[in-house]
């Protein structure tokens, strides 16, 4: 008795060493068959690694745009695809092949995925930025494209960002010392559509300089901390 637990291993042993080796011919004719079949033809770009793809270059290099940016010189190329595990991104540098996607593609490149973050900062996916292609996003770009961003209501706000542009200036020369550009773009693009929404500069009380009030400063940290966590990992997203 004993000996059992041996003899039970020493008969299992040949069973497990034959499932492995099924399963690792059965992958190797997977690959292979894989490779055999015509592929679709993808734009240039870096060699990847075997399945992470260029993942590791993705992160010894920062910002991310920038690299990619930089890639796309080295290649000389306005198109590129870079994979990124088995997702492949197809960035574009040319004004007139992105016009062709959101164009003539626009179907095909409006979906996004669901998510706990997006839905939530969605309200539902009632909006257009973050919302999966469906009767909802059909709805809010028509709204969008004729009444929003029309050529006629581009003309009609454009007093509005010009009078923010001149309060932006003025602050930026009130301050007379070093200037936060990215700051400044951020607080500038925040207040045109609060002008545009609710024709006002200001939710509170505001400042003497032209510059942001403290509700102000609160509502754009909030909504540039909710971009970095927009496609966020959440465990219940699987």
């Amino acid at each position: 008795m004993d000996y059992a637990p041996d003899i039970l291993c020493l008969h299992l042993q040949p069973l497990v060493i034959s499932l492995f080796l099924v399963i690792c011919g059965f992958t190797i004719m997977k690959a292979l068959r894989y490779d055999l079949l015509e592929k679709p033809k993808l734009p240039p770009g870096p060699k990847p690694w075997p399945i992470v793809g260029s993942l590791p270059q993705m992160l010894s290099n920062k910002p991310v745009f920038r690299w990619i940016h930089d890639l796309m010189q080295e290649m000389n190329t306005e198109i590129a695809c870079v994979r990124l595990g088995n997702v492949h991104v197809i960035p574009v540098t040319c004004p007139s092949i992105a016009c062709e996607f959101l164009r003539k593609h626009d179907a095909e490149f409006a979906s996004r995925p669901l998510t706990m973050a997006t839905d939530i900062m969605s309200s539902g996916y009632v909006t257009i930025a973050i919302v999966p292609f469906g009767e909802q996003w059909k709805k809010m770009r028509r709204i969008f494209v004729n009444d929003l961003f029309s050529p006629l209501r581009h003309h009609w706000f454009q007093d509005k960002r010009n009078e923010e542009a001149d309060n932006i200036m003025f602050y930026v020369y009130n301050k007379r010392n070093n200037v936060n550009v990215r700051e400044v773009s951020q607080h500038y693009c925040c207040n045109v559509t609060r002008k545009l929404i609710f024709d006002t500069r200001y939710f509170g009380k505001g400042r003497m300089d032209g510059g942001p009030g403290s509700e102000e400063v609160e509502q754009v940290n909030a909504i540039f901390t909710l971009l970095k966590h927009v496609y966020a990992f959440s465990a219940s997203d699987y």
